[in-house]
Parts: structure tokens; sequence; C-alpha cells
């Protein structure tokens, strides 16, 4: 639509298998008169990728209307090497006033993943709605759902406001993962929302994913320069903070008024992980106004801690520069290790010995039991009946030169002396009806007992090991 006209821009609509748009091509649908601009739609059964090119969607200078929105429906979208989706109002040039009017938004809907990487000459690779000065309106919205998502070497997504108005929300779904990684120590890239505007407010930026990875100055941030910060909500399993991530937001960066936003962090089965030692921060601060709320509800956080003050550590603040302190809930279930505890009894188990012997007081007896033998595969775990099993161990009779007097029985008529039986080493043991352990000189062939044999006399020393519990008299 030209300048000084009336009405609506047309829409553009690309139906294909894939899409790809490289070296400075653009498609745009803008409004420079009274009236919106049109839409821009792609739709592709494979991929869509766009290198140093440009989808655009504006309210021009002098123009008054509603910009159009940007949807794009694939498999994946890829935006390398400075390529944009834009949505925006132009500020005033030197012929024409701003533009006045909401920005669209955008919409990005694939199956698998969304990369955007890289900048080029100077601009980064970016999903951007955007008001500028003097203009009146409030930034888009920019929506993503996707498999993965993947921002990376300086990229960014903003909705930003610098006019009379608000800046738009920015929500991420990922259904497998969500990572922001930063080009370098020094350079953030991100999701930004963020309104400089007198009289607007930050929008909100949420992001749903099992695991959210911030690294190399990662950054979530909703601030503002003198209204209050916007929200930043999270719902994940790990949330992974390294090498100087951060999430913020910060009200009041012109040093001004203006309250901290709140961060919701909701990971109820999950966790939150940091290194204390490289500054990764979760920031509701303020400058005049009040620091904003922090609540975290996580079964772990590990490596970073509640502060009064942001230091050189991996902190979580709420606090106000020259205003009321904000608030820090973290609600992290207590494990208590006593719980899982169970007192064991002093003696294993009852044992019982099918066959005893008579031992008089030269003869010293053990009955050892100490199991199967082998090890389990884990040392959490029990052992399987596939573990390696330490068969039987012969006995061997010790040699003792000491002379054993006969045991002589004593019956009612004619007395008469034995000599003591050998001892037949057990070679197996069998379980009997009621599960006790019975021993055994030949397990092929034995059965369940129910009763106890007499003793027998004993020669010598003896001793009968199954290891693990130990019992002696």
């Amino acid at each position: 639509m030209g300048t000084g006209t009336v009405g609506n821009g047309g829409n553009i609509t690309i139906d294909s298998g894939s899409f790809s748009l490289r070296d400075r091509a653009q498609l745009q649908t803008s409004t420079y008169g009274l009236g919106n601009a049109g839409n821009v739609t792609v739709r592709a059964l494979d991929a869509v990728t766009l290198a140093d090119a440009n989808i655009f969607s504006t309210v021009e200078v002098g123009g008054i209307g509603k910009g159009g929105n940007i949807d794009i429906n694939a498999a994946t979208l890829s935006l390398i090497d400075s390529a944009q989706l834009q949505t925006a109002t132009r500020g005033a040039s030197a012929t024409a006033p701003a533009g006045r009017g909401d920005a669209g938004n955008v919409n990005v809907n694939v199956t698998g993943i969304v990369d955007i990487a890289g900048e080029k000459n100077g601009f980064p690779s970016q999903i951007r709605s955007l008001v500028s000065t003097e203009t009146v309106g409030n930034g888009g919205n920019i929506t993503i759902d996707s498999g993965s998502f993947s921002l990376s070497d300086g990229a960014l997504l903003t909705a930003s406001t610098f006019g009379q108005g608000n800046a738009g929300t920015i929500k991420v779904n990922a259904a497998e993962e969500a990572t922001i990684s930063g080009k370098s120590s020094n350079f953030n890239n991100g999701l930004f929302v963020n309104s400089q505007s007198p009289t607007g407010t930050a929008g909100d930026i949420i992001v749903i994913s099992p695991r959210v990875t911030l690294d190399n100055n990662g950054t979530l941030n909703a601030q503002s320069a003198s209204g209050n910060g916007g929200n930043i909500n999270l719902q994940t399993d790990l949330l992974l903070l390294r090498r100087g991530a951060q999430i913020s937001t910060t009200a009041g960066t012109a040093q001004a008024g203006g309250n901290g936003g709140n961060i919701n962090i909701d990971a109820p089965s999950g966790f939150i992980v940091a290194v204390p030692s490289e500054n990764s921060d979760i920031t509701a601060n303020a400058f005049t106004g009040t620091g904003g709320r922090v609540d975290i509800r996580a079964n772990g956080i590990y490596g970073i801690e509640f502060r009064e003050s942001p230091t050189p550590l991996s902190d979580i603040t709420a606090s106000s520069e020259f205003g009321t302190q904000g608030t820090v809930e973290l609600n992290t279930p207590g494990i208590d290790p006593n719980s899982g505890l169970v007192e064991l009894p002093t003696v294993p188990v009852d044992t019982q010995v099918a066959q005893g012997c008579y031992s008089p007081g030269y003869a010293q007896n053990r009955f050892v039991i100490t199991g199967r033998g082998g090890l389990p595969a884990n040392p959490k775990d029990i052992l399987t009946p596939d573990a390696t099993q330490i068969d039987w161990v012969p006995f061997k009779l010790s040699n003792n030169n000491r002379s054993l007097p006969p045991v002589t029985n004593k019956p009612t008529t004619k007395p008469t002396t034995s000599t003591p039986q050998r001892i037949v080493e057990a070679t197996g043991a069998v379980l009997n009806a009621k599960g006790q352990i019975v021993l055994t000189a030949n397990s092929s062939n034995a059965t369940s007992h129910t009763s106890r044999h007499n003793p027998i006399q004993c020669q010598s020393n003896s001793q009968l090991t199954i290891r693990n519990l130990q019992f002696k008299s």
C-alpha cells in the first residue's frame, strides 16, 4: 500500500514441498497509507530455509494500521547468515511521520528443529517484532512450537517497543529440548522482551521444554527502562545454566522507576544446575521500584543460591538499589535419608541344621553361611541368577596328632566301645517344605526334610561354609 492511499495490503501465501530464500531475497507486505498490511504465510512439507534473506510485514513511515502476521508451517526451519522474520511499526523519516499501529505476530509451527544461528556483517539472524521510536502501538507476539529449538552464535528473538506501547510476548514450546548458546563470553544472545518506552511495559517470556540449556551468556531477558519489567515463566525437567547465563526481569535500566518482573521456574520433578564460579544469575531486580518475585519449584537446586544482592558468583536475587527488596521463594522438597532405611535384625536368618554331630570339649565346631558367591553387575543391584557363582569348596580335614579317647555308650546290660564315625562333608543344599536350608551329602538324591536327625559323633574339628552369615558356638 503506497503513501496517502486508503485500503488494506494483500497477502502472500506459498505452498511447496520445501522453500528456500537466499542472498538478500525477501518477501514483504507493508502499508504506507491508511490500512493494514497483509499477511505472509509459508507452508512446506519439508524444510524452510532463509540464508541472508528476509520476510517482513510492516507499518511503514506515514502508515496508519496494523502490521500483518508471518506464519511458517514446515518440518524444519533454519535462519542463518543474518536472515530475519520481522514484523514492525517504523519510526519517522525526514519526510514522513512515524507509523501508527500495532506490529504483527510471528507464528512458527514445525515438527522438527527450529535452528536460528549466526550473524553476517554485524547483523544477527533473528525473529523480531519491533515498535520504533515516536510510534504509537504495541509490539507483536512471537510464538514457536517445535520438536526442538536452538538459538546460537549471536542469534536473537526480540519483542521490543521504543514508542508508546507495550512490547510483545515470546513463547517457545519445544517438545524435546531448547538450547540458547552465545557466540562468546562477551556477546549476549537469547530471548529479549524489552520496553524502552516511558509508558509501556516489557512483555513476557514463556519457555516450555523438558530440557532448557542457557550457555555462554545465553539470556532470557524481560526488561524495561522505566516501566515494569516483564515476567519469565519456565516449565522444564532440567534447567542448565553455564558460563554467564542470565534469566532477568530487571526494571529501571535507565535509572528510573518501575518494578522488577516476576520469574517463575516450575520443575517439580526436575533440577536447576549451575556452576558457582561462572556467574550465571537469576534476577528480578529494580532501580527505584520494588524488586520482583522469584518463585522456583524443583527437586533440587545446585550451584546457584539466593543472595541479597548480585555477586561474581551464580546468584538468585530480587533486589532494588534504592527501593523495596523483592521476594525469593525456593520450594525444594527435603530428602530425609533415614526415611528409606530399615533397621536390619541382629541375627540375619534363623538357620537350622538338618543333621548335627556330638562334639566333646576337645572339638571346636563352626557353622558359617556366606551366600552363593559372585558379584552383581552394579553395586546398587541385587545378585541376579545369571551372576557368576562360586561352587562348594571341598572340606579338608586338619591333621590332628592328638589321640582321641573312645566314646563309650553305657547300655543297661553289657558296656560296649564304639569307634567315632567319619564326618561326611556336605556337597549340596536344598530347601524343605518350610523354606528351611537342608545340607545334604548328595544334592541329586536329596529330599526335603521336616525333622532333625540324631547327632552323629564327631572325630575332629569340623567346618562347613556357605558364605555371608556367620554363627559361632
